[in-house]
């Protein structure tokens, strides 16, 4: 905890702004949709981080991880094989099995996979991240907390703009652009794009190697809204993103010797480990590799795709309105990912994914005003998931002098008289999901007097998943007949596959809600009391490199939640002030640990708690000069998790001891979560101002600060993040009028490394133990933007 954090008091913040000697302006309403229907911030009995598109504009935020690292408890991150979103330390791991347990909402559309969470941002109205269960409203999947991400819809007046952007250190391009068209009185249609590519913040030493991670991002959209009546409203949005990017941000931070002398021996001589803006890897650009006839696309690469169609419709019944949202998405996407982790090419591993889904969502809300609120709904979810994996190896393409790997490869077969070629092979994995969700929900609101209101909320949902999973190993060769390479391979190169076929299905079927009891104390201070429970789906573990069928399925995820928290109106409507306890309390927790070996096993952990509390202030303290202070304690703690996979430094006293190294496991009962930083606090300031010949002059700071992360789930002392803080700041000249905006936003100015995510260097057994990469944080870094309204 850092001594000036310890220091600051509530009393002393509040005595600081809310008794100026001058008239005290006010700070504009924040309106969510957290409740499925238009609210003040301040009058939803939950906890709730929101910042409108405005604000991430001026602060240069183009994704959800920009944004997270100005709220508190919340971490969205790029992991090994996939995205993890997580609030106060629970999340979902890599395991593309996995359902989420942060949901993602963009239009009132459920977005069921985590990869959709890369997407750049668009024109957007604000965005809301729900922290705790959201079950009754939201549905499955949302144990953690959920993102509501509202875009603009089309307005009344003609109107566009054009937004051009550099970045530097990355040599990054954006330019982004709008028209609004009011078509006739009852048609408006609104039409966006953006497009930004760059060419990545890490520098690549390798011989023939190329800087990266190279990024290519394109969004378009268009939405239009028809009123064909007074009382109903049509809405149709259409979407297509595209997002590729070409090398990864990993770096070495640390070796073994013998991972130290293969990257000075082919990455670069003068080859030292640790955290900077350094890798050594040749294998970056999309290449095809063609060995026995069998095109193989190798490098270092992540290519997604997504379509969404949608239509929304507003029907007003009398005092009722009946909405219903109608979606179909649509994303695939290739990677392929350099799974040795040393400068050369040998092996490799990736996947394609194509998944299709079909949202229908009815909710009847009825008026507001009696003693009676209410609205019921009924949700509909049908997936198809296929997802292809393939592991290669072609040792034969090494060079004669790799002798070194090639006789601890041959060792670790019991066949050191094994040619090169006969070890050429490929593992292939296929998963195929088909899965059905059906839901039913109310939420009943009780106005038992003026400052007295009793919510309670109830859902229902039945789950249905089948799975077909096959996986094969092919002799790339030729050498060796099939069965006896089979044989050879299989046990040999860390068992990245065995020959299995199987089919599982499995329905579950839950029964959730949710109690809120919320008083207005006066006029400006509002309490509330919020039990809910929630869960999260189980499924089939994709991965399961192994084969079995035995361990092929997980069980759902499931929590019970408690908060008690406190919304503040300061100085007459200068200020707002936010506090919440929670305390929850989860069971079968799905987890999945990398082995330190090449594999990731899933499994349900028996209990977790988390408790905490979060607090935000946003002050005016002057006509034009606003202070904001998000602070959290947060304590997240495993309850009991017996059976854990040992971290790698636990691994090699396991080893040493004389012990197989699958047998190593570890109880991590009273440890940490992963994402779940003791203390967090931000605090910054904004300043907006008329300097006279027709300009606006504006500046902003913010000092981001976090505890200790750790990055691991083994909890591998190497992969905790220090505690560490980071200064962004931003300066822009406009005009009065808003006509245009010049823009300079610098990040991470005091030039801070971190690194969000990390693991074991894969091949531990042939002679890798030790060695760790990390995916980097970019350097300081400034951007500089320039918009013009029309």
């Amino acid at each position: 905890m850092p001594p000036t954090f310890k220091r600051l008091t509530l009393p002393a913040v509040l005595a600081a702004v809310v008794s100026p000697a001058f008239a005290q302006p006010l700070l504009e309403e924040v309106i969510v949709t957290a409740t499925k229907r238009e609210e003040g911030l301040q009058d939803v009995p939950i906890a709730i981080s929101v910042m409108s598109g405005e604000a991430m504009t001026e602060l240069g935020i183009a994704n959800l991880t920009d944004l997270t690292v100005f709220m508190p408890n919340i971490h969205v991150n790029e992991a090994g094989t996939g995205t993890q979103l997580f609030i106060r330390g629970v999340g979902s791991g890599v395991n593309y099995g996995f359902e989420q347990s942060v949901g993602t909402f963009i239009d009132g559309v459920y977005y069921g996979r985590g990869r959709s969470a890369r997407g750049q941002f668009l024109d957007v109205a604000r965005v809301e991240v729900l922290k705790g269960p959201q079950s009754t409203l939201f549905g499955k999947n949302t144990i953690a907390g959920a993102i509501n991400i509202t875009t603009n819809r089309p307005g009344d007046e003609l109107e566009s703009y054009v937004d051009v952007g550099y970045r530097t250190e990355f040599d990054g391009y954006m330019i982004e652009g709008m028209v609004n068209v009011p078509v006739s009185d009852t048609v408006k249609a609104r039409f966006s794009g953006r497009y930004y590519e760059d060419d990545g913040y890490v520098e690549n030493l390798a011989a023939g190697g190329e800087d990266g991670p190279r990024r290519e991002d394109m969004t378009l959209r268009a939405v239009i809204d028809w009123t064909p009546t007074e009382d109903l409203t049509l809405s149709f949005k259409a979407e297509h993103n595209k997002n590729d990017v070409y090398g990864r941000q990993q770096v070495i931070s640390r070796a073994s010797p013998a991972a130290t002398g293969l990257y000075r021996a082919f990455g670069d001589p003068g080859f030292t480990a640790g955290l900077d803006w350094q890798q050594y890897d040749q294998n970056i650009s999309p290449d095809v590799i063609e060995h026995s006839g069998r095109p193989y696309r190798s490098g270092v690469f992540d290519e997604t795709e997504t379509d969404l169609l949608q239509l929304t419709a507003d029907w007003r019944l009398g005092e009722h309105t009946l909405r219903s949202i109608t979606a179909w998405l649509d994303y695939e996407f290739t990677n392929e990912l350099d799974v040795d982790y040393s400068p050369l090419r040998f092996l490799g591993r990736g996947r394609t994914e194509a998944y299709e889904q079909f949202t229908q969502e009815f909710i009847l809300s009825s008026p507001t005003g009696g003693f009676l609120e209410y609205l019921a709904g009924v949700f509909y979810q049908s997936e198809e998931l296929d997802n292809n994996r393939h592991t290669f190896a072609i040792f034969s393409a090494l060079p004669p002098v790799e002798g070194a790997i090639l006789g601890n490869i041959a060792g670790a077969l019991g066949v050191p008289s094994l040619p090169p070629t006969t070890l050429d092979g490929d593992a292939t994995s296929e998963f195929s999901q088909e899965a059905e969700t059906l839901s039913v929900f109310t939420e009943l609101t009780f106005n038992l007097s003026d400052s007295l209101r009793l919510t309670a909320g109830l859902r229902y949902s039945q789950d249905e998943k089948s799975m077909d999973k096959s996986g094969d190993i092919i002799n790339l060769s030729g050498v060796l007949p099939d069965p006896v390479f089979k044989q050879v391979w299989s046990p040999a190169v860390l068992a990245l596959a065995d020959v299995h076929a199987f089919s599982r299905t499995r329905s579950e079927s839950h029964v959730i809600g949710n109690i809120n009891l919320q008083y207005d104390v006066n006029a400006d201070t509002m309490a509330y009391v919020n039990i809910a429970n929630g869960y999260k789906a189980g499924g089939f573990d994709e991965d399961n490199a192994l084969g079995r069928e035995d361990v092929a399925e997980f069980e759902d995820e499931s929590v019970t939640s408690i908060e008690i928290g406190a919304k503040m109106t300061l100085g007459g409507g200068a200020g707002r002030f936010n506090v919440a306890y929670f305390n929850n309390v989860y069971e079968d927790i799905q987890v999945s640990t990398f082995d330190g070996n090449c594999c990731f096993v899933v499994g349900n952990a028996a209990e977790a708690e988390v408790q905490g509390i979060e607090a935000d202030l946003t002050y005016a303290l002057t006509e034009g000069l606003t202070v904001n202070l998000a602070a959290a304690w947060l304590d997240a703690v495993y309850s009991e998790f017996a059976d854990a996979a040992c971290n790698e430094a636990q691994i090699i006293d396991w080893i040493g001891a004389g012990n197989a190294r699958a047998t190593c496991v570890q109880d991590l009962g009273g440890e940490n979560l992963q994402f779940a930083p003791e203390y967090t606090f931000n605090i910054g300031f904004r300043y907006d101002r008329p300097i006279g010949a027709g300009l606006r002059l504006a500046i902003g700071a913010d000092y981001l600060w976090s505890d200790d992360v750790v990055v691991g789930n083994d909890l591998d002392p190497e992969l905790i993040q220090d505690a560490v803080g980071k200064v962004n700041a931003n300066i822009s000249l406009g005009a009065s009028d808003d006509r245009w905006e010049l823009s300079l936003i610098g990040r991470n100015l005091t030039d801070e490394k971190t690194f969000p995510w990390g693991n074991d260097v894969p091949l531990a057994g042939l002679g890798f133990s030790g060695s760790y990469f990390k995916f980097i944080d970019p350097p300081a870094h400034a951007e500089l933007r320039l918009r013009v309204n029309f």
